[in-house]
């Protein structure tokens, strides 16, 4: 028997994980919680929870020293408290788990350095949010821990995590239920990561059958934006997919677009002096000056018009995420359906009133 420990389990992502766990006959996980109230739900999904903050290296070694894997899912929601926190649990579930055991940092995408106009899906060498830059100092310290102790370390950066719990494949459900007749998203794979891979991930990893590391933890072969959205489309509905191809980058192409775009801006804010004091001396080209403008005018209000029906969103990082992959992880889209099925039937045991609230 394989027992896994996931700290920070009483989170959206850290229950959901615990029940994908269950569905393997060989694996126990274990919940480490903070509270008795934030296991009450993972005992009540028939969760072994374990209390401990991690704070006291008595109790680490208690709740932890069985544990063939430990993955740390936690992280304070106050700034100033990141970097007190990862220091007291990375180097705990190192020093108090059993020679030979795993730990796993969950990092997050966020982690590659993107933030406002760095948008694109690629390695920055700046961190350019307070949030890539904690992540990636966890991620440093679980090495230099682990390599001080002698154990594996890993991290998976996870990409935007979809499930039965998770907000965002509620936002997303919501999102294909509403009025918009067209999405727009762009021809990039998505970047999203199931529970159930996460879950298959660690399973693996407490094996050995992944080498320590950095993974970028995207379903593998990563899903298109098309069938993420279909995902969620009620059956016998469905909806319209444009694929926008991916914008061009560099310096050269956007500064040559803003120079088209000031030219025909400034061409037709001024057209009437333009077309008082010089085109009138030459009709000719008033004439094709004046198609060209009211072609423009004409495409800008078909534009408007389609906008209004089509979902664009905001933020989505274009591009291929670089950085290795778990190598034995299973098409989600293929194996997934057999164990959310067993985790559903999990799920509706408990009343209707219960929440993760």
């Amino acid at each position: 028997m394989t027992t896994i420990g996931i700290i920070g389990a009483s989170g959206q992502v850290g229950t959901e994980v615990c029940l994908f766990l269950k569905t393997y006959p060989e694996v126990r996980p274990v919940g480490v919680v903070r509270s008795e109230i934030s296991g009450a739900l993972l005992r009540r999904l028939g969760v072994e929870v374990r209390l401990s903050n991690l704070a006291d290296e008595r109790q680490a070694k208690d709740v932890l020293a069985d544990c063939d894997l430990v993955a740390d899912f936690s992280v304070p929601s106050d700034f100033h408290s990141i970097k007190p926190h990862y220091d007291r649990n990375i180097t705990r579930a190192l020093e108090c788990t059993k020679p030979g055991a795993r730990y796993v940092f969950i990092s997050s995408i966020n982690a590659f350095g993107m933030g406002g106009r760095f948008n694109r899906a690629k390695s920055y060498f700046l961190p350019h949010t307070l949030y890539a830059y904690t992540k990636r100092y966890g991620e440093r310290l679980a090495f230099r821990v682990a390599k001080r102790v002698g154990k594996e370390a890993f991290v998976f950066r996870l990409g935007h995590v979809h499930g039965l719990l998770q907000q965002v494949s509620e936002e997303t459900r919501e999102l294909v239920r509403r009025s918009y007749k067209r999405f727009a998203y762009p021809d990039t794979p998505s970047y999203t990561i199931f529970c159930h891979t996460i879950a298959e991930g660690f399973v693996y990893t407490a094996q050995g059958g992944e080498r320590p590391g950095i993974y970028t933890l995207i379903s593998n072969p990563a899903w298109t934006w098309r069938e993420v959205l279909n995902y969620y489309v009620e059956p016998g509905n469905r909806i319209e997919m444009d694929l926008v191809p991916s914008a061009r980058s560099g310096i050269a192409p956007r500064a040559a677009a803003r120079l088209r775009g000031s030219v025909m801006g400034f061409l037709n804010d001024h057209r009437e002096t333009i077309r008082t004091n010089v085109l009138r001396h030459m009709p000719d080209l008033e004439s094709r000056v004046t198609a060209r403008l009211y072609s423009q005018r004409a495409g800008a209000q078909i534009q408007e018009f389609h906008n209004q029906s089509t979902y664009r969103p905001q933020g989505i990082h274009e591009g291929v995420f670089p950085g290795p992959r778990l190598t034995r992880i299973s098409d989600s889209r293929v194996s997934m359906a057999e164990k959310t099925s067993q985790v559903e039937d999990m799920l509706k045991r408990l009343s209707p009133a219960t929440s993760l609230a």
